[in-house]
């Protein structure tokens, strides 16, 4: 008998039930994350502000500019 690690057994799809979708079907990613943006309290919403200024920060803070730059040689 072959095993066929990609199929689900018979057991495991008798244990799924269908899920509805939480919006309807025309709605698109941004408004999706613009939506869960709304939900989250305003002290999440600082947390997610801060870490995003550290790696900001942390990618662009350090590197000298375009302009500033002078040839290697």
């Amino acid at each position: 008998m072959a095993y066929e690690p990609s199929s689900p057994s018979s057991a495991k799809k008798a244990d799924r039930s269908p899920q509805r979708a939480a919006h309807p079907t025309d709605t698109t990613p941004a408004q999706a994350i613009a939506e869960a943006w709304m939900r989250e309290t305003r002290e999440a919403q600082e947390k997610w502000r801060m870490a995003d200024e550290k790696l900001r920060e942390y990618f662009h803070g350090g590197r000298p500019s375009q302009r500033t730059r002078k040839a290697k040689m």
